[in-house]
């Protein structure tokens, strides 16, 4: 079953027990996704429809960011909009799993050894430069069980000490 027909599936539940976030989540996930299918003129794969849902969670995380403390109605709404996208995207690696593939793949391009000074003796950039590399790396194994934003944060903070 494709995440289209599981999002249609969801919705009619959703509809069922007059769950109306749930529902409009649905709703704006399954739009999204059968436009982008007219659009291309078949069906989308599997990967290509949860980049969907991980734009529409970076929208709503967004959100919860900008929200004002002073309305917590509307806080405790955007935080169940998130985890309903959570709930339709693979587990997602822990700030600790993406740290550990970080030190793997720096290894692998010899842009970290343990110490103080190791970097610069190699003649790397401490940052710039052997940061875009290893990000891309990252995201290129890990691209739908980890967000951008938490592997720069901690490729910069490795890459800082």
């Amino acid at each position: 079953m494709s995440l289209l027909e599981q999002l249609r599936k969801d919705n009619m539940q959703a509809l069922k027990n007059k769950d109306s976030l749930k529902k409009d989540v649905c709703g704006l996930l399954i739009s999204a996704i059968a436009l982008a299918q007219k659009e291309k003129g078949q069906p989308l794969t599997y990967e290509e429809e949860l980049t969907y849902v991980q734009k529409e969670l970076k929208q709503t995380k967004e959100t919860l960011s900008l929200t004002p403390e002073s309305r917590p109605d509307l806080i405790e709404e955007t935080k169940a909009k998130i985890d309903i996208l959570n709930s339709y995207l693979p587990a997602q690696m822990s700030e600790d799993e993406v740290r550990e593939a970080v030190l793997k793949i720096m290894e692998e391009k010899n842009t970290y050894t343990p110490g103080p000074d190791a970097i610069e003796e190699k003649g790397l950039a401490k940052e710039k430069k052997s940061q875009g590399i290893i990000i891309k790396e990252i995201m290129a194994q890990y691209k739908r069980k980890t967000d951008g934003k938490t592997v720069s944060s901690v490729v910069g903070q490795l890459l800082a000490s």
